[in-house]
């Protein structure tokens, strides 16, 4: 099983008042032929997929035909969470048909942890690993505002709530990872 693992890349973003989208195209056929070239089995893509939360038609046509050639190429899974500058909704709301072509979104954190737990299957349909695929966490996501909080206050329950947060999903694929057998466990997120 070979896993190529990146983020960050703002499919979009403007250099100095211009888009540039050559550039991004060229890194998305950069990268179909690495994946290609070095035979990945698992793309994980940890958020920020998009600059903006508003992708323009042209970033988003890179993007869709990006999963298009790799859903037809070596790449068994891909595994997409949402970073702090992607809309959570706007990336997961083509999620039920693009797990037909193997490609898992997950864009918003959810109160049931197995929601962010997903497991892969090789090409004889046997559990290969589990990915806890786990967003951006935004502080809405985690906790709430206490009265007469402190800044420290805030950023100690933000950090207690992030990881507990990953521990519940941690916990969970480890139950699942049980049950199905001794098979790797990743996990990924997007942290800012």
């Amino acid at each position: 099983m070979r896993l190529f693992h990146t983020s960050d890349w703002h499919l979009g973003r403007s250099f100095y008042g211009s888009r540039h989208i050559e550039v991004f195209s060229s890194f998305l056929d950069w990268l179909s032929e690495q994946i290609e070239s070095q035979k990945v089995n698992i793309l994980l893509v940890a958020g920020d997929v998009f600059d903006t939360v508003t992708p323009g038609n042209r970033s988003q046509e890179l993007y869709y035909q990006f999963l298009s050639r790799i859903a037809g190429s070596c790449c068994r899974h891909v595994v997409i969470t949402a970073g702090n500058h992607d809309s959570p909704s706007f990336l997961e709301a083509p999620k039920a048909l693009l797990r037909h072509m193997r490609i898992h979104v997950i864009g918003t954190p959810s109160e049931d942890p197995k929601d962010e737990v997903i497991v892969l299957y090789d090409e004889n349909n046997q559990p290969e690993a589990i990915v806890c695929a786990v967003p951006y966490l935004r502080d809405r996501d985690i906790r709430c505002v206490a009265a007469d909080e402190s800044v420290k206050d805030k950023n100690d329950r933000l950090l207690s709530g992030i990881r507990d947060h990953y521990e519940r999903v941690c916990a969970t694929a480890e139950q699942i990872r049980k049950q199905i057998g001794e098979i790797p466990l990743i996990v990924m997120g997007h942290l800012f």
